[in-house]
């Protein structure tokens, strides 16, 4: 199997849509369903928790006898489950699926393991332009007290430099340079990128879904200002993860402007509504918002809520146009699980984009 499509299995597996997406047992609304709460959980390496909640559901939405429920876990090398009683052991670090399935109905959730010290880079691919500063951003967990601080090893050379704090200075264009951060005697290692477009093609960008631990990719960036219906201008940005020629996974966002020098925008709402309307949350935006996509049966998607941001740092003049860094981040709620507050899923990235633009209406 291409490594792009065993990567997209990994998507719909840790996003809890495996199983379901296999067997068509939890569909839309109008279907049979089991619900497992929480449908996100994590522990800790050696932990051993009583069995999640396991709930049936039927094609109106009413709740029936679950009856048995039978337990699986998607990879046992991350936590087992007692097939009857539920019971969960973690195993190893990482991330799987906890199903249950009860009246022949299986139910999907994300289980997290982490080590009892563990240390995850919350970015740990980082695409910047010369003269940008980023932060990388980590998450530190001690199952016994309070973690330990964290620190990188420091790099100086001509094209990057990064401290101890994980302060990453971009000084010229580069291939990917690694970096390690160290909480203890646990390490995580990740890589920096300096991109300087000459023309409005290529581009580079990242982003990851509920951290590293998670999901991660490396995706093409690119940009547009565009004229929306109205005739006034605004911005788009998007990360394409591109297999065979075809967009697998996508992190889209639309500002209420358009681009032309640096600045900050907040990432707002957008309702299921308004995304099933497309023409006008594209054409006519009215706020800036982001989406986060999978290309999955049925289709899975992110859809932001208020308190997001994205930050575009350097906007440089280029023969055919504009090329822009940039960075963002943002809760993607699961349009499934949309009244959920368990299905939001921490969305952060990167980007270099080239930025051509359109002047024709949106349609």
């Amino acid at each position: 199997m291409p490594p792009m499509h065993r990567a997209r299995l990994v998507i719909l597996a840790l996003t809890g849509l495996a199983v379901s997406a296999a067997c068509g047992d939890n569909g839309p609304g109008g279907s049979p369903r089991v619900v497992i709460t929480p449908i996100l959980d994590s522990v800790f390496v050696g932990d051993t928790v009583a069995a999640r909640t396991a709930r049936s559901f039927d094609a109106s939405g009413d709740s029936q006898a679950t009856g048995p429920v039978r337990w699986f876990s998607s990879d046992q090398a991350v936590f087992r489950v007692d097939s009857v009683s539920g019971v969960i052991v973690g195993a190893g670090r990482g991330a799987a699926v906890l199903s249950a399935r009860a009246n022949g109905i299986t139910g999907t959730s994300l289980l997290v393991v982490s080590r009892v010290l563990d240390l995850s880079l919350l970015l740990d691919t980082i695409y910047l332009m010369p003269g940008d500063t980023f932060t990388v951003p980590f998450s530190v967990r001690d199952k016994d007290g309070s973690p330990p601080p964290v620190w990188f090893n420091p790099v100086s050379s001509a094209v990057v430099t990064i401290d101890s704090g994980g302060l990453i200075t971009a000084l010229q264009a580069s291939t990917l340079v690694p970096f390690t951060a160290h909480a203890d005697s646990v390490t995580a290692t990740g890589a920096v990128q300096v991109v300087q477009l000459t023309d409005t093609v290529g581009g580079k960008g990242s982003f990851t879904v509920l951290g590293t631990v998670i999901r991660r990719a490396r995706a093409g960036a690119r940009a547009v200002n565009y004229r929306r219906q109205g005739d006034t201008a605004t911005f788009r940005v998007s990360l394409p993860v591109v297999a065979a020629g075809v967009a697998i996974e996508n992190v889209v966002i639309t500002l209420r402007d358009s681009v032309a020098a640096p600045g900050a925008a907040a990432i707002d709402s957008i309702s299921l509504n308004e995304a099933a309307a497309s023409a006008d949350f594209v054409c006519r935006p009215k706020r800036a918002w982001a989406i986060w996509s999978v290309l999955s049966s049925p289709p899975l998607r992110g859809l932001s809520r208020q308190g997001g941001t994205i930050a575009i740092t350097q906007v440089d003049t280029l023969a055919n146009g504009l090329a822009v860094s940039g960075r963002f981040s943002f809760t993607g709620q699961r349009s499934d699980l949309y009244d959920d507050p368990l299905g939001g899923l921490p969305v952060r990235g990167t980007f270099v984009a080239p930025v051509i633009a359109d002047s024709r209406q949106c349609r």
